[in-house]
């Protein structure tokens, strides 16, 4: 995994699985990651939505698609 991947958790964290997102940073031996689904977004008026990060230990995660 690197930064710019496309991830989700793995389908073994239940009720999860549907979340998206890319990895925008490291943090130490995890990734932070910015998600994208509908989801994780704040919750906010208008266009000020922003979205959520976290930051996620490697074997939580999977790689959807990788950056190039």
């Amino acid at each position: 995994m690197k930064i710019g991947d496309l991830v989700k958790y793995k389908k073994s964290l239940r009720g999860l699985e549907q979340c998206m997102g890319v990895i925008i940073g490291l943090a130490g031996g995890a990734f932070e990651v910015q998600w994208m689904d509908r989801h994780t977004r704040k919750r906010g008026i208008g266009a000020s939505v922003e979205r959520e990060t976290s930051v996620e230990m490697p074997e939580f995660l999977e790689v959807v698609s990788e950056n190039r």
